[in-house]
């Protein structure tokens, strides 16, 4: 079962038991602070899901867009569950992982590849910011 919804929603979803992935869809480059994390805990229990965070952020296309792999969790039991995300509000997703010229003497060449990279290096706003649980 895969689904997907906005970083600002709260959902409710019945699981399967089985190994799953958290992706952030997007873009391939993102920035979160310490402090954001997804929550899922079990309606009927009560208990939170234990969430593992991917040291390698893995790059893919996850629902037709860009997607980076974030956590991996495992439901051992059937059920119904709460999904939400928090802190996300300083949440950075661009659309490619390339950085350009961060040097300020060399601005000539970062307005250059600005112009011909475009939107990669443009920041996504929370409503264009997807989770995508597989």
């Amino acid at each position: 079962m895969s689904f997907k919804f906005n970083i600002q929603e709260t959902i409710e979803k019945e699981l399967s038991y089985g190994f799953y992935s958290v992706y952030i869809l997007g873009g391939h480059h993102i920035d979160a602070n310490p402090d954001f994390y997804i929550q899922i805990i079990n309606i009927e229990t009560n208990k939170e899901v234990d969430l593992k965070e991917k040291s390698l952020k893995l790059r893919d296309f996850k629902f037709g867009k860009k997607a980076v792999k974030f956590y991996s969790f495992e439901i051992k039991k059937h059920g119904k569950f709460k999904i939400s995300v928090h802190n996300y509000y300083d949440i950075i997703v661009k659309d490619s992982m390339l950085e350009v010229f961060p040097f300020p003497f060399l601005s000539m060449s970062r307005f250059l590849f600005s112009k011909v990279l475009g939107r990669s290096r443009e920041k996504l706003t929370l409503n264009d910011i997807e989770i995508a649980i597989v």
